[in-house]
């Protein structure tokens, strides 16, 4: 296992690390690789992988690349809804749930 750290690069690859580099995934806690984010979500790339590995290799430029423009768009700009928001829905679902069972 290899931690990256391309701080001191000039210009950065458009490649991915190979697949033993690992860095934090801020979703899961814990080390994890490119190959699982960039599938990690039913096929497409988690929408935090810009993010996560841009200082790594050219990410962005990787994923023009690899993407249509649909899958890109829905990946990366959708709003992403903000997590209170989700708790929220999730009590409602709860109680629903709940209310069908009594």
């Amino acid at each position: 296992m290899t931690t990256q750290n391309n701080e001191n690069m000039d210009a950065l690859s458009a490649e991915p690390p190979e697949d033993d580099v690992q860095i934090r995934c801020p979703r899961l806690g814990h080390q994890i690789n490119f190959p699982y984010c960039r599938s990690e979500n039913n096929g497409l790339p988690c929408f935090k992988t810009l993010d996560c590995w841009y200082n790594h290799f050219d990410v962005q430029t990787y994923f023009t690349g690899k993407l249509t423009k649909e899958d890109f768009e829905k990946t990366f700009l959708k709003k992403v809804k903000p997590k209170i928001a989700s708790l929220f829905d999730l009590i409602e679902q709860a109680k629903a749930r709940k209310g069908k069972q009594v």
